[in-house]
């Protein structure tokens, strides 16, 4: 569970926080953000928000593609958890000169750690800045009644030939049925059509089914899973 001092995010506090460390623990990075750093050209810029970086599985691969990394997330818990594991990701070593190389996280020349909602971050984006934005089962935690200019900055964010890779709910998701007023956002298929439009859609799947919160509990799943160019 988060510290008290904690901010909660709407809906996804208490039993659903440690729910999901419990459920993904040694997971290995997302499938579908895996996919998007094998497609990723050239072309964009190498720079990369991580939002919502939650434990921190994502950060690794997305260094060693060679991506300057902005890891955000809104609980200290979770960053700390992300600077543990991108220290046994890239551990001390001795360089031939003698000099030791600090592996700790927030040493690492490649890597930004923001604690920060989306909400809250979404002002201070700069236009056109990254060449990834991986949002990773984050966006249907942003309020519907600030969803709207929170997104339009993120997508703005993006670079000319940047991927925009990431998760949406659908309405069936069962997060979304028990969520209370202003706290959980949902997209028809129609709705993110509308979201999108202008983007390359390289990848786009929807699932509503039942499945399990990585490996841990049950749940129902509805959710729209994207990968998106941002044309030049």
């Amino acid at each position: 569970m988060p510290d008290a001092e904690q901010p909660v995010v709407p809906g996804f506090h208490g039993e659903r926080y440690d729910s999901y460390l419990a459920g993904t623990e040694g997971a290995p990075p997302r499938e579908l953000l895996m996919r998007a750093l094998a497609i990723l050209g050239p072309d964009a810029p190498s720079t990369a928000l991580d939002l919502g970086c939650g434990p921190g599985r994502e950060i690794p691969p997305m260094v060693r593609r060679g991506l300057r990394v902005t890891a955000v997330d809104p609980y200290s818990d979770m960053l700390r958890r992300s600077r543990a594991l991108l220290a046994q990701a890239f551990p001390a070593s001795e360089t031939a000169a003698g000099e030791v190389t600090r592996g700790a996280a927030q040493d690492h020349p490649a890597v930004e750690f923001v604690q920060s909602t989306l909400e809250e971050l979404a002002p201070k984006l700069s236009s056109r800045h990254y060449g990834l934005i991986h949002a990773g089962f984050v966006l249907p935690f942003v309020r519907p009644s600030r969803f709207a200019p929170a997104f339009a900055a993120l997508r703005e964010s993006l670079a000319p030939h940047g991927l925009l890779v990431g998760q949406f709910f659908g309405p069936d998701d069962e997060f979304i049925r028990g969520a209370e007023p202003d706290s959980m956002t949902s997209h028809r298929a129609d709705d993110l059509d509308a979201l999108l439009s202008g983007l390359e859609i390289l990848h786009r799947e929807e699932v509503n089914r039942a499945g399990n919160i990585g490996r841990g509990r049950s749940k129902w799943w509805h959710v729209h899973h994207v990968i998106a160019r941002r044309k030049a």
